[in-house]
């Protein structure tokens, strides 16, 4: 069984209400989705998902880089995968403007995430059992939803989260020191201290002694981890700061390409190593940074955001590696879930049910792709 077509889709999903902002983003009434479908000569799919900066480069990525997956054997992902990165760290990347190499692991991560799903479904083996075996079918979550909002619907957000059966929480900060904390602090003493809080900056900080002190306030609050205090690369200030602090240091979402994550774990940056697989380089890149990592001291949480593709590649990883730990769920009301997906995961007491199906063990509604999809910008 080859393959016989890779098919880029761009949709656009509504979000009503629309998500309240973060230092990353501002407030956002409809989320774009990039989704490759690799189709094998049997018509079995596989799917996976680019999370692109540039969405024209969507089109030019897909184009270049499935010429090399078009004909082969899905078995032989992980020498795809090596191929695959070739060309997307490669000349033409680099020549298709700022985010080009970005834009292009981006579409590589989505493929080689299909190309695992569709060996998978061949085999009629979930991806976690390809990746070694099922460590556990319970696996921990924690809930992002506590954006940059007014302190009474933080609090009012985090109860009706932890009233759900959620027991671990993700608020953004600002980058300014006195809302942050005043906003950590009212969180945290609704919750109590039977669950467990972090908090995510998306590099909102630029000065070190300011991100040291709003650290050591956080501290007195039972923060789980501090995520993305800085912008990534400046690992010096990361070093310094995972040293220097209690809570333990988390980052690595926006990182493409086993050598920036190699750096960075060599580094000593981090406590906590976050790639997203629909930018690593996929299920065969998280694969390695989750086996790397340990030999550093570092544990995986692999980020999702809002992505249910990303969530199963992530939960597939987490049933299958001994320290990877919480999966990243969306808290908003968004209906994403349950319009993209066949059939949504289930959870139980804030544990996502790992059912240990064929592939990454879901399927895209065709519906969903009537809806939303649309032509992407370039085509």
């Amino acid at each position: 069984m080859r393959v016989s077509k890779v098919e880029p889709l761009a949709l656009t999903f509504p979000l009503e209400p629309p998500l309240p902002p973060s230092v990353a983003r501002p407030e956002t009434a409809e989320l774009g989705i990039y989704l490759l479908r690799v189709t094998a000569e049997d018509g079995t799919c596989g799917w996976g998902e680019a999370w692109l900066k540039a969405e024209s480069n969507f089109l030019p990525a897909a184009e270049a880089l499935s010429d090399l997956i078009i004909g082969q054997d899905p078995l032989d992902r992980v020498l795809l995968g090596d191929r695959l990165a070739s060309v997307a760290g490669g000349k033409a990347a680099k020549e298709a403007g700022p985010q080009g190499t970005r834009d292009h692991y981006a579409v590589l991560s989505g493929l080689d995430t299909a190309l695992w799903d569709l060996a998978g479904k061949r085999l009629g083996v979930s991806v976690a059992r390809l990746l070694g075996g099922v460590r556990s079918r319970l696996l921990d979550t924690y809930v992002t939803g506590l954006y940059l909002e007014p302190t009474d619907e933080l609090v009012s957000k985090a109860k009706r989260i932890v009233d759900g059966g959620f027991r671990a929480l993700k608020m953004k900060l600002a980058g300014d020191p006195d809302r942050d904390v005043q906003a950590v602090a009212a969180v945290r003493k609704m919750v109590t201290n039977q669950v467990v809080l972090m908090a995510d900056a998306n590099g909102a900080y630029d000065d070190y002694d300011t991100a040291l002190a709003v650290g050591r306030e956080l501290a007195k609050h039972d923060i789980y981890w501090i995520e993305e205090p800085f912008a990534a690369g400046r690992w010096d200030d990361y070093r310094k700061l995972a040293a220097a602090l209690e809570p333990p240091i988390a980052g690595g979402e926006t990182l493409y390409g086993l050598r920036h994550f190699h750096a960075a774990l060599q580094g000593q940056t981090m406590h906590v190593v976050m790639p997203d697989p629909r930018l690593c380089g996929g299920v065969s890149a998280a694969r390695v940074i989750g086996e790397l990592a340990p030999l550093y001291g570092v544990r995986m949480s692999l980020h999702s955001w809002i992505s249910p593709v990303a969530l199963m590649a992530a939960a597939n990883l987490s049933a299958a590696m001994p320290y990877a730990e919480r999966l990243e769920l969306e808290g908003s009301q968004t209906g994403l879930m349950e319009a993209m997906l066949q059939e949504p995961p289930q959870f139980e007491d804030g544990f996502l049910i790992f059912e240990d199906k064929p592939g990454l063990g879901f399927e895209i509604a065709e519906e969903f792709i009537e809806k939303y999809a649309r032509p992407a910008v370039g085509s």
